[in-house]
């Protein structure tokens, strides 16, 4: 057995030794540690909104897979894991929002904790992660949008094909 079969696996297990230490590490720094009383609560209030912020996320990764799966993008073009990155961060913050806003920004705070508590994450990882997904979607939607110098040549005028003779 050589070294380029081997080395996946030496890849994946050290990479699943840096998963365990980070999540014993982001244990002690959860919110629901400190007030477990407290945070049930907010669970249970937020139950239906997580369930449906949850939901938008499978929506967005399904339409990632529809843009690859049925050939409308090459196997190899960004722009769709981009698109389906953006909107995995965006729909689930726009569930979390809408169904809190009658409420105010603490009741739309609250919502944003029990959804970091049911990711079982830290919020400040959660959220940096999901604003840097959010970015990159942005970016990729930028890229779809056809660029008029592509289209016309330096010069401001239609671009031409050379002719055999020139």
């Amino acid at each position: 057995m050589d070294f380029d079969t081997v080395r996946p696996i030496i890849s994946g297990l050290i990479g699943a030794t840096i998963a365990g230490w980070l999540a014993i590490k982001w244990a002690r720094r959860l919110p629901h540690a400190k007030n477990k009383a407290r945070q049930r609560k907010l669970g249970k209030e937020q139950e239906g909104v997580i369930l449906v912020a949850n939901i938008g996320a499978g929506i967005a990764l399904a339409t990632g897979l529809i843009l690859y799966l049925c050939g409308i993008l090459d196997d190899r073009d960004w722009r769709g894991l981009g698109l389906t990155m953006g909107l995995m961060a965006f729909l689930p913050s726009l569930v979390i929002v809408s169904f809190n806003l009658r409420g105010g920004a603490g009741q739309i705070r609250d919502g944003f904790m029990a959804y970091s508590l049911a990711q079982k994450t830290p919020p400040f990882v959660l959220f940096s992660l999901m604003f840097l997904m959010f970015c990159g979607g942005l970016w990729a939607t930028y890229a779809f949008i056809p660029k008029q110098e592509a289209q016309q040549g330096a010069a401001g005028q239609p671009a031409t094909t050379p002719r055999l003779g020139d």
